[in-house]
């Protein structure tokens, strides 16, 4: 193992600013200490669209974390600035997808659309996908007038979606309902104005066509496996265990696991919170659990455990190891680069307008 963090280091220095290396919070630690930057999605994302020296992006994330960052790292903007010459974006392993994003195909929500535009005009309905789903979603949200969000602005994000035109306008979020959710009950909106879509049911996915015309916000049944482990149950034995600490949650997490937590937030700001709380704190953190583990580490003044007593990990985030950086290196030392993610320009430009939407939402 040594050789190979040696033989990763000596790669990175011969190479220099041609590379970068990008990793997700949820990465192993034996990953994260050869990043250059680590982040939630949009930080990440926000880096590639801003890097302009690199010429190789090597994402330690999931699929559809490096799609969005060829999407922006290759904008027509970023591609005039380098005279035309792409930056590759790699994933060092395939097969690391997310089950969130893959619970929401392009046909699936076009069928959507399709029962929905029969009760609405398509201009009172926008598209509204997590940031957690293909290229081929964010480019139909970019086709409709939809735009893409983070955990950290989804807030934002859906205040100007329902105000766009009028108090007629509705959303359709997908792929995680829970995050819609817990979002648009922070905005006061009632959940009686909100409809769950379950694709495999008949009819209005399996609504009512008046359930569905008095929804404001229509919520894609999907959730991410990490964070859908979390119950309510787990809060009472925390703090029967530690009555003073606090309880923050990513609001992936289902409803009831926000509502009787302290605080919510993005990795982000779950970071931050913590980070900078005094010492002596005592948190239990319901998120990804290498995250909260490396948290712990580098917070040794502070009280730090998992939410739950089984740690919960994000196994296809786990499928990048130390060996298969090292291979990825090689290959591109080598000028023979390997598990290169490029979307086709069609989804692409498409995908770009819902991004570009993203970011400046944020801004």
């Amino acid at each position: 193992m040594d050789n190979l963090h040696s033989e990763i280091d000596a790669i990175r220095q011969r190479l220099g600013k041609k590379l970068l290396i990008l990793g997700h919070h949820y990465q192993r630690d034996e990953i994260v200490a050869h990043t250059d930057m680590q982040g939630d999605s949009f930080q990440l994302s926000a880096a590639a669209a801003q890097n302009t020296d690199c010429e190789t992006i090597i994402f330690c994330g999931v699929h559809f974390m490096a799609e969005t960052a060829d999407i922006l790292a290759n904008s027509p903007e970023n591609l005039a600035r380098r005279n035309g010459q792409r930056v590759d974006v790699i994933l060092p392993d395939l097969d690391a997808g997310c089950s969130m994003a893959e619970m929401a195909t392009r046909h699936e929500v076009e069928d959507c659309w399709n029962s929905l535009i029969t009760l609405f005009d398509p201009k009172e309905i926008v598209p509204v996908t997590y940031v957690n789903s293909t290229a081929e979603l964010k480019a139909f949200c970019g086709q409709h007038g939809g735009i893409a969000c983070t955990s950290t602005n989804a807030h934002a994000v859906l205040h100007k979606a329902l105000q766009q035109n009028s108090q007629k306008q509705r959303v359709l979020f997908f792929p995680d309902q829970h995050l819609g959710r817990n979002t648009a009950i922070k905005m006061g909106l009632p959940e009686s104005q909100m409809a769950l879509w379950n694709s495999n049911e008949p009819d209005f996915g399996g609504n009512s066509s008046e359930q569905i015309q008095n929804s404001r916000i229509i919520l894609w049944n999907g959730y991410c496996c990490v964070h859908q482990k979390f119950v309510s149950g787990h809060i009472d034995e925390i703090r029967n265990m530690f009555p003073n600490i606090r309880v923050i949650v990513h609001p992936e997490c289902r409803r009831e696991v926000v509502e009787q937590a302290d605080e919510s937030g993005s990795t982000a700001f779950i970071l931050k919170q913590i980070t900078q709380s005094p010492a002596g704190s005592q948190w239990a953190v319901g998120t990804e659990s290498r995250f909260v583990e490396r948290l712990a580490r580098q917070n040794p003044d502070k009280t730090i455990v998992n939410l739950s007593f089984q740690p919960s990990y994000c196994e296809t985030m786990g499928r990048i190891e130390l060996p298969k950086l090292a291979d990825m290196l090689r290959s591109v030392e080598s000028g023979l680069k390997q598990n290169i993610i490029r979307v086709n320009d069609p989804i692409a430009q498409d995908a770009l307008h819902c991004l570009l939407r993203m970011l400046q939402a944020h801004s």
